[in-house]
């Protein structure tokens, strides 16, 4: 068999494979009438009572809702990491990520993501005592200043586009946003940029502890969205439409401000 045939063969096998992946997580949905979810801790987007395991919160709200809009069940199979949840949407372990992301142009070259939920305004947050940085976020852009990240996650971009002068403070890849706050608590790091919901939930037990930095906009924006498998279109789709449905009768708003006053959703298509 020449050289020529036998490339010919490996591009249609590997095409045909990759056609046949691409469906795989759709038609296991579909046929089994359940969406596998694998999540991450952020409060109050989604919790997790360290007793008895109970999930709960916007995202653990709207999924199940999105579920129902679908006439599919909604299984919590996995709690990952930020860093590393797009390699069990590789693998099979779950057909969905279910806790929103924002986007990172190293992540969205594994995962197709949904249209935006909610849109997220990050604030400066620094501990009570220090005032390095008031009136001033180009302060942050220093060798002095150390800010968290978790490897592989959209904080690892953040910190290096906005304040490439700063240090990073890497973090496992299975880290949580609790950790991130507990480094800048524990001055292992000194800022962390958080939406107001996210920081009012966090702060809650150490209240004082962490201040929004006075005197500047906020540094980032952000819209949030749920991703599943590179090339799942069919099965995001599902899901776009269901998020839409609940954008223009409004129910994903009232949702959104069950939990956070702050939160910002899209707009209706009408």
């Amino acid at each position: 068999m020449n050289k020529w045939l036998l490339t010919f063969l490996s591009i249609c096998t590997f095409t045909s494979s990759s056609f046949a992946t691409e469906e795989r997580a759709h038609e296991r949905v579909v046929a089994s009438g359940i969406i596998r979810c694998a999540y991450a801790i952020s409060p109050p987007a989604l919790v997790k009572d360290p007793n008895s395991g109970t999930l709960s919160g916007l995202d653990y709200d709207l999924w199940n809702i999105i579920g129902t809009e679908l006439g599919l069940k909604i299984e919590w199979t996995e709690e990952v990491g930020w860093g590393n949840f797009t390699e069990g949407l590789k693998t099979g372990r779950y057909d969905a990520f279910c806790s929103e992301i924002w986007p990172d142009p190293n992540r969205v070259k594994f995962v197709s993501l949904t249209k935006p939920i909610l849109y997220s305004f990050l604030n400066t947050y620094v501990r009570a005592d220090d005032h390095r940085f008031d009136g001033n976020l180009e302060k942050i852009n220093s060798s002095l200043v150390t800010i968290p990240a978790i490897e592989g996650d959209v904080s690892v971009t953040m910190a290096q586009n906005r304040f490439p002068e700063s240090k990073i403070l890497s973090l496992p890849q299975t880290s949580t946003v609790s950790d991130m706050f507990m480094a800048v608590m524990s001055k292992k790091a000194d800022v962390i940029f958080l939406d107001q919901a996210l920081f009012q939930s966090l702060n809650a037990n150490n209240k004082g502890a962490l201040v929004q930095l006075k005197g500047v906009p906020a540094s980032f924006t952000f819209a949030s969205y749920y991703g599943v498998n590179s090339g799942e279109t069919q099965l995001r789709d599902m899901i776009d439409i269901a998020l839409q449905t609940l954008i223009d009768d409004g129910r994903l708003e009232k949702l959104a401000h069950k939990y956070s006053a702050d939160y910002k959703v899209p707009r209706k298509n009408y």
